[in-house]
Formats: structure tokens, sequence, C-alpha cells
């Protein structure tokens, strides 16, 4: 996954021109003094680019929905390829006196391990 790195004003000026002023996900124009952010067109954690083609303009309101959305796509993927590279999760905290957990316990209230 490629990090982040900080737009300086006049990347983000260019984005916007280069976009003619308009939200990419709504379709309408940002108007001025609106919040508008940079959006990944694919997202950096599905191997997306940090590059001035992957990026447009977008309302807050609508780059939020997405981001939302992108976020539960990353960690199903994440999730995808642990499971593909045979990671498995570790450190399985089990109930005590659960099947598991090995410990038993008497009808008297003394407790014991298998």
């Amino acid at each position: 996954m490629a990090d982040r790195r900080s737009l300086s004003r006049q990347k983000r000026i260019r984005l916007f021109d280069a976009a003619g002023g308009v939200c990419h996900l709504c379709s309408q124009a940002i108007q001025p003094g609106e919040a508008w952010e940079i959006d990944h067109i694919i997202p950096l954690g599905l191997t997306g680019a940090d590059e001035p083609d992957n990026m447009l303009p977008a309302h807050a309101a609508c780059h939020r929905s997405k981001t939302s959305d992108d976020v539960r796509r990353i960690a199903k993927a994440k999730r995808q390829r642990a499971g593909h590279l045979g990671v498995k999760k570790s450190g399985r905290r089990l109930i005590p006196g659960s099947k598991g957990s090995g410990l038993r316990k008497r009808i008297d209230g003394t407790v014991w391990r298998e």
C-alpha cells in the first residue's frame, strides 16, 4: 500500500481546475466556499497510486460516503489476502470453562484442568 502524501496548495488548485471545478462523484459544480477534498479514484488500500491521474476533487460529503464504502472493501481485500497466504489469527482467547479451554468444574465447585 502506498503512503499518502500531502498536496501543496498549487497541486490542489491544478487538480480542481483540470476537473473543471466539478465533483467527480455527483457531477455537480463545487461552489466557492464549499468544502471539498481530493479523492483517490482507486483507493490507496486497493493498489491505487498516489499520483495526479488517480485524484479528482469531490464534495466533502460525497467523499465521506465513498470512503465509508472503500473502508469495507479494503478490509475485505486484506482478509482475503491473508486467507490466500494462509495467515491465521493469533492469540485466540478462550472463555474459561468453555469446551476448548481445558478447564472443568465439578459439581462441588472445584476447578480442575483436563
